[in-house]
């Protein structure tokens, strides 16, 4: 049982929570720490989208619950206003629970523009206010978040300090004032500083407010945006986007070389970020995307309140055009006799196939009942799905991979000084870590052969033995049992049975 887990700070993330536990215990193992809170060891810290919640909750007060966690504690908000809300309900689940689940792509967020910081930052004002009140200092989820350059309660830049959030190799780390002797201060355009305090106090609002705002689907979202330019007089024609009025708004209000500090500069091109945004939505777009375009458009209103009005009105408007078809037999004489010949045809056959068996009708229908026709078409039969076509001919890259790694086993069985062959190791020297972990069940032969020749500790140690008794020996000396075991890098306590009984045997014992 948890005792004495510490209750989150103000804004603090779920990371810096569990950092302090292991402070506040004295836990200096990432692994023990990982199975004390989590019965597992292979977990990898996360700072942004913590999984196990649910769990953490359980150590906490009951007025904490995982939802309160993901809302208050960690980056989830910020997407939480641009995501449909299927994905959301996935992303909270794959949070609460205790699975791996790719949440990260699921949101966008690997493939995003908006990349995320790589190394924590920080106000060392404010954390000279936390040592004052608190007596120790944590990490703030806004200072994480792409966009909040600029601290907007003590009017300064955020330090960058040198402790990763990224990579494969991180562990839980706590906030130290230490982190101030090797850290730097961000450093901007004197002319943009403006825009970055701005854009800063803009997440803090989007941070407060994201919880009330829910995407039904993405054609929810593009009808605002829809409405949103037609308001500001922005369409060519009817429905028709004049994408260089916008461009121009968007480039006076924040200026290029903002927009390319957040590399969202390309403006021009077929398939900017811009236009796509403009256009009917298919993916989720980032929330720096979002504030920068709705803030540019309506620069006098707050783009959260600008979005969510422009939301519900597209929304109830959805629901208002809630489409009732009465396609009965005996209204059938309120129809013409090509609708009632196409009623008939969509009952037996998907929509494409209808119109691949009788164009000319539908031809004439789409001409002169192009409404009726559209509204119509939703009540066809449905095609049925085909099944999806492999995009990886699994059976061949696990043959590859086999061959790399016998490859691999041959070159290493010369090398007695190289570091333990776990499965962690092998699978690094193929360079596809993330591709093969993910997909263990598509690669049996691959499995079959990191089980049986990844290096156990007995062997392992055994090998750092013999590697030190063949230096004993080409050097001629004796070494004193203490001796040769600190070469080797071991220690009696270290040593397991099996590596014991070979080191009497060299040993002479």
């Amino acid at each position: 049982m948890i005792s004495n887990f510490p209750t989150p700070y103000s804004d603090e993330l779920v990371y810096s929570v569990i950092a302090r536990y292991a402070v506040h215990h004295g836990i200096l193992s990432p692994k023990y720490l990982t199975q004390e809170l989590f019965d597992n060891r292979n977990l990898t810290p996360t700072y942004d989208l913590p999984s196990h919640l649910d769990k953490l909750a359980s150590y906490l007060p009951d007025y904490y619950d995982a939802l309160r966690l993901i809302n208050q504690h960690t980056l989830l908000p910020i997407y939480q206003p641009f995501q449909p809300k299927a994905v959301m309900i996935y992303a909270v689940q794959v949070l609460q629970g205790e699975q791996y689940q790719s949440v990260h792509t699921k949101l966008g967020k690997n493939a995003s523009r908006i990349k995320s910081v790589n190394f924590f930052r920080f106000c060392p004002h404010c954390w000279q206010e936390q040592m004052e009140q608190y007596g120790e200092v944590y990490w703030k989820r806004s200072w994480q978040i792409t966009g909040y350059e600029y601290c907007t309660k003590h009017a300064s830049p955020l330090f960058v300090s040198s402790v990763p959030c990224n990579g494969l190799d991180r562990k839980f780390y706590v906030a130290h004032l230490n982190a101030l002797k090797d850290s730097s201060q961000l450093k901007f355009n004197p002319q943009d500083l403006h825009h970055h305090i701005e854009l800063a106090e803009l997440i803090d609002e989007l941070l407060t407010h994201s919880t009330y705002i829910t995407v039904q689907n993405f054609s929810t979202l593009s009808n605002a945006y829809f409405n949103l330019l037609k308001d500001r007089d922005l369409l060519s024609g009817q429905k028709n986007v004049n994408y260089e009025k916008v461009r121009q708004l968007v480039v006076d209000y924040w200026g290029e070389s903002f927009l390319q500090y957040y590399h969202l500069g390309d403006l021009r091109s077929e398939n900017c970020w811009l236009k796509n945004i403009c256009r009917k939505h298919r993916k989720a777009f980032s929330y720096l995307e979002h504030l920068i375009l709705i803030r540019a458009l309506v620069p006098t209103c707050s783009p959260i309140h600008t979005y969510q009005q422009y939301l519900d009105m597209a929304a109830t408007a959805i629901e208002e055009q809630t489409i009732q078809v009465n396609v009965k037999p005996e209204n059938n004489q309120i129809f013409s006799d090509d609708q009632i010949k196409w009623i008939q045809l969509i009952q037996e056959l998907p929509v494409k196939s209808a119109r691949q068996k009788n164009g000319a009708l539908y031809a004439r229908l789409y001409r002169s009942q192009k409404e009726w026709l559209l509204k119509i078409n939703q009540t066809a039969v449905m095609a049925p799905l085909s099944p999806p076509k492999p995009r990886i001919d699994w059976n061949t890259r696990d043959r590859q991979f086999m061959k790399q790694l016998i490859k691999i086993r041959d070159e290493l069985l010369e090398d007695i000084d190289s570091p333990q062959w776990t499965k962690k190791f092998l699978i690094k020297q193929l360079g596809h870590v993330s591709l093969i972990e993910k997909n263990w069940h598509f690669l049996p032969l691959t499995k079959t052969f990191l089980e049986r020749y990844a290096e156990s500790v007995d062997c392992y140690q055994i090998r750092r033995l013999t590697r030190t008794y063949i230096r004993q020996q080409t050097e001629n000396k004796y070494y004193p049992p203490s001796v040769f075991l600190r070469l080797a890098g071991l220690s009696p306590q270290r040593l397991t049975p099996e590596a014991r009984r070979f080191f009497d045997n060299i040993m002479g014992k």
